[in-house]
C-alpha cells in the first residue's frame, strides 16, 4: 500500500481524550493533550481533528460562534467534536486519558440522525464493493453496530439495518 498510513497515534490519543470528556472543541482538546501526553502543537491537533472527522473517527456535533477579546478579533468559531463510530480506542490511551480531571458536558444531540447518515454511506459503499474489500465494509458495520448500542437506548432497528448490509456482502 502506498501513501501515508490511515492510523495515527495522535488521533488515537485525541479519541481517548474525547471519549473521556464526552464533547469538546479543538483548543480544549489541545490543552488536555499537552497536559496528559506532552508537547504538541495546536496545528497538529486541528489537522487530526479534521482528518478524524473525514474518516468517521470523530463527529462534528455543532459549530458555535463565541464572542470575546481574542488576538485575531472579537469572535471565535468553536467546532465541537464527539467520538465517532470508527475511532480507535486503545486501552493504554484510555488509561492515560483517565488522568484528566474533568466533568463531562451534558450532551444533547440527535444520534439517530447521525447513525442514519453513516448507515446510508455504508449501504452505498456496499453496493459498489467487490471481493476482498467486502471485509472492510463488514468491519465498519460491526463498529457502527457497537457504536449504535453505545449511543441509543433502543438500537435494534438500526442494528437490523446494518446487519442486512453485512448479509448482502456474504
Amino acid at each position: 500500500m502506498r501513501g501515508r498510513p490511515s492510523k495515527s497515534k495522535i488521533r488515537e490519543r485525541i479519541a481517548a481524550i474525547i471519549n473521556k470528556i464526552g464533547l469538546s472543541y479543538g483548543y480544549e482538546i489541545y490543552k488536555f493533550y499537552k497536559e496528559v501526553y506532552g508537547d504538541v502543537t495546536s496545528r497538529i491537533i486541528y489537522y487530526h481533528l479534521k482528518k478524524g472527522a473525514e474518516i468517521g473517527e470523530f463527529n462534528i456535533i455543532r459549530t458555535k460562534s463565541e464572542l470575546g477579546l481574542y488576538s485575531w478579533g472579537a469572535e471565535s468559531e468553536r467546532v465541537y467534536y464527539a467520538i465517532g463510530p470508527y475511532a480507535a480506542l486503545k486501552e493504554d490511551g484510555l488509561i492515560t486519558a483517565s488522568k484528566i480531571n474533568y466533568e463531562p458536558r451534558e450532551l444533547k444531540y440527535d444520534w439517530e440522525e447521525e447513525i442514519q447518515n453513516y448507515y446510508k454511506k455504508l449501504r452505498e459503499k456496499a453496493r459498489k464493493v467487490k471481493g476482498k474489500d467486502a471485509g472492510r465494509i463488514i468491519n465498519k458495520c460491526d463498529k457502527l453496530i457497537s457504536w449504535c448500542r453505545m449511543r441509543l437506548n433502543n438500537p435494534e432497528e438500526y442494528v437490523k439495518r446494518i446487519e442486512s448490509i453485512k448479509t448482502s456482502l456474504h
